[in-house]
């Protein structure tokens, strides 16, 4: 089997960008051929023209869609893997699939179907007004980059697609990672034979760490309002805790007026893990529901008590006072109790982070990964070359 990846790298690094890595690594090291085709913001994104550029050709890039059929020529791949095409690729790419006949699988990393802004996240709380009504108010509140006229293109391009559903006829099958972004989908009337749920997976990690030399508190992940750094700072404030902080972001300068806060600044994975295994609890305050926190799963397997917020998304992969700390969503006072229980309690800790541990092997292993991922593709294959016989 030959799979192309194709994906879009933001300014930011993030979980999405790991996902693909690590998926490119699972298949390889099950024998599965892969190429990969990759743009980044970074790199493309670097004039007022750029953005001009990108704007107008949000809707559709015949660029992008002549890239990929020139790729798929040359490679002759049996089905592509679509992760990210926001902003560069744009949805003319799963037109370039269908005029080659190659069958599209398509993760769904994060909501921007739906959504300007990606994350159901709007004034420093959960938002879904444009979940069942007009895409006025993506620019009426400048939801994309806190800005009206940027909000316009992005609105237009998800009005054109109509929440997605006109792309359900020419993707075979869109993976969600948990079932709230299934029910998401489901919500605007997506195909639910088109949705396949297939969790995030973590390789071994190959550690033994005793909790009795584990100390501190972490925050690893974006430095932005909707990361839930905000609420964290504060939480600080009115209780001092040991804290380190790494990551980037927005909010990075943020971070120099607070002495008491370690920020241990940008950290490769290696040197991530390293922080993970010697700290025992991971702060996840995110205030949005993401559609999945790799994070949690490296401090499953590194016997990191997770301490997260109780938002549907979140609550389907750590449960309360078994395999995590969890405390209500954007509630501060709540949060410093959660803080001040799981210190207060070392062996119930530890038993919530031998159960996490289960947890992992489980539901999250590379193993059953792959399983899943192979069943996707090759039932898309074969339902593709028999309506195609």
């Amino acid at each position: 089997m030959k799979v192309l990846q194709i994906h879009n790298e933001y300014f930011y690094k993030g979980g999405e960008d790991v996902v693909v890595e690590m998926e490119k690594k699972l298949l390889i090291k099950n024998k599965i051929e892969v190429s990969q085709l990759k743009r980044k913001n970074l790199n493309e994104i670097v004039t007022f023209f750029d953005k001009v550029n990108i704007a107008i050709n949000l809707n559709f890039s015949n660029k992008s869609k002549q890239i990929v059929i020139d790729k798929i020529n040359k490679i002759k791949p049996n089905i592509v893997h679509i992760h990210n095409t926001f902003p560069l690729w744009t949805y003319s790419i799963i037109d370039a699939c269908y005029v080659s006949k190659i069958p599209v699988v398509m993760t769904l990393h994060n909501f921007r179907f739906i959504c300007a802004k990606g994350v159901f996240f709007r004034k420093n709380k959960v938002c879904e007004l444009c979940l069942n009504s007009s895409l006025f108010n993506a620019v009426k509140y400048g939801c994309y980059q806190n800005s009206i006229l940027k909000s316009i293109p992005v609105a237009l391009m998800i009005n054109k697609y109509k929440r997605g559903l006109t792309l359900a006829k020419k993707v075979s099958k869109f993976i969600v990672m948990t079932d709230f972004s299934k029910k998401k989908l489901l919500q605007i009337n997506f195909p639910e034979n088109k949705i396949v749920i297939k969790p995030n997976f973590l390789f071994d990690i190959k550690t033994n760490p005793s909790l009795f030399l584990k100390k501190g508190f972490l925050y690893a992940s974006r430095l932005s309002e909707e990361k839930g750094l905000f609420d964290l700072i504060e939480a600080h404030n009115r209780f001092n805790f040991d804290l380190s902080i790494c990551g980037d972001g927005p909010l990075k300068n943020l971070l120099s007026s607070y002495k008491k806060i370690k920020y241990l600044g940008l950290l490769n994975k290696q040197q991530l893990l390293k922080i993970l295994i010697k700290s025992k609890f991971l702060i996840f305050p995110s205030k949005c529901n993401e559609t999945f926190g790799n994070l949690i799963l490296e401090a499953f397997a590194t016997g990191t008590v997770v301490i997260a917020p109780s938002l549907e998304s979140i609550s389907s992969i750590v449960k309360d006072k078994y395999s995590g700390i969890l405390y209500k969503p954007g509630n501060i006072n709540d949060l410093i109790s959660k803080i001040k229980w799981a210190l207060n309690n070392n062996n119930y800790c530890s038993r919530i982070s031998r159960n996490a541990k289960k947890i992992l092997k489980e539901k999250y292993s590379e193993k059953n990964n792959f399983q899943i991922l192979k069943k996707i593709y090759e039932e898309v294959i074969r339902n593709y070359e028999n309506l195609n016989y």
